[in-house]
């Protein structure tokens, strides 16, 4: 009889501990940490750019000598008339301030790598028309005194002077860049970038210059002049251009929205320079009254100088584009639930 009251009991206290064990909350297993968000910006892009570009460097400077003047001490006359003759030439040296501008607009072609989650390498190729351009001049001025010479009461002087027109054109007529970039993503979808590399480009430039030379040779008796005898003569020639490619360098920035899943948006500044160009002019020689002797012909007044410009194709470039991304984000893990 014990043992079977025994027996009861223990099976009682069985039962009662499995319903109050059934009563206790549920353990479930911890949930697995987040993954990383998927690299949104890794891939191929190509796109399309417009923006304005305006110079850098903006003086092109246009020096002149001179080679050959009839009464100069580089003449063929045995003696020197006129010591300053080199001074017509300084009427054909000055500055120009060439204010190159216009619209640029092409097409663009990358790669990005994305790693850190928030960092970004890549490199991108794109061409450009553009319509750089720019078209000024200046004029100057001189007159000198050849010589003086007095003899009692009577005088003879010669005096000279020259005046000048110099025009220089300039434009860029295609630019091309090689760029690496390294940026910061933000958000994920801003990313914020240095950019530099190798810039090239298709340069022109063209001086085209213009010289006029009047000689004056006056008479005086007791100071007051009596007679005066003035040649002028003019230029011809004086035309130099200069049409090449050109390979320099370039830096900037900027920054890039992925507003769609395969579009971005970008703003950029870019600074590039193809360095300075060099090149003679045509020869500027004015030519006076001309004297035949025996079927031969040589001109008795003869001004010929050389000019060299100097132009330095560099600018600044503000400009917009779109990127389509061949990107394909890998789909969200599902994560199961317990």
């Amino acid at each position: 009889m014990k043992k079977l009251f025994s027996a009861t009991a223990i099976a009682l206290a069985l039962s009662a501990g499995a319903a109050l064990a059934a009563d206790l909350p549920a353990v479930k297993a911890p949930l697995p940490p987040p993954l990383p968000p998927p690299p949104l910006w890794t891939g191929f892009y190509v796109g399309l750019n417009a923006g304005y570009s305006w110079g850098a460097t903006n003086n092109v400077e246009v020096g002149t000598a001179n080679l050959y003047d009839t009464f100069g001490n580089n003449g063929l006359l045995p003696f020197v008339i006129d010591p300053g003759a080199g001074s017509a030439a300084l009427a054909a040296s000055g500055n120009v301030n060439a204010q190159r501008n216009g619209f640029i607009g092409g097409g663009q072609v990358g790669y990005n790598y994305q790693f850190g989650n928030s960092f970004l390498v890549g490199l991108e190729a794109d061409l450009q028309g553009t319509g750089i351009r720019s078209e000024n001049s200046f004029t100057g001025g001189t007159s000198w005194n050849a010589f003086n010479v007095a003899a009692g009461p009577f005088g003879l002087s010669f005096d000279r002077s020259a005046a000048s027109t110099t025009t220089v054109t300039t434009r860029t007529d295609w630019l091309g860049t090689v760029r690496g970039r390294l940026g910061y993503i933000w958000g994920p979808s801003f990313l914020i970038y240095a950019t530099g590399g190798l810039a090239y480009g298709g340069v022109q430039a063209t001086t085209n210059q213009s010289l006029l030379l009047n000689n004056t040779l006056s008479a005086s008796v007791l100071g007051a002049q009596v007679a005066a005898l003035s040649v002028p003569y003019a230029s011809i020639g004086g035309i130099g251009r200069y049409n090449e490619s050109r390979i320099g360098w370039t830096v900037g920035g900027g920054i890039e929205w992925l507003f769609a899943p395969n579009l971005s948006f970008k703003a950029e500044y870019l600074y590039y320079d193809l360095g300075q160009v060099r090149y003679l002019n045509g020869p500027l020689a004015a030519v006076g009254p001309q004297l035949t002797v025996l079927g031969f012909t040589s001109p008795l007044l003869t001004s010929i100088n050389q000019g060299i410009t100097r132009v330095k194709f560099d600018g600044h470039i503000a400009r917009v584009g779109i990127n389509y991304h061949f990107i394909s984000a890998p789909p969200v893990p599902v994560v199961a639930r317990y």
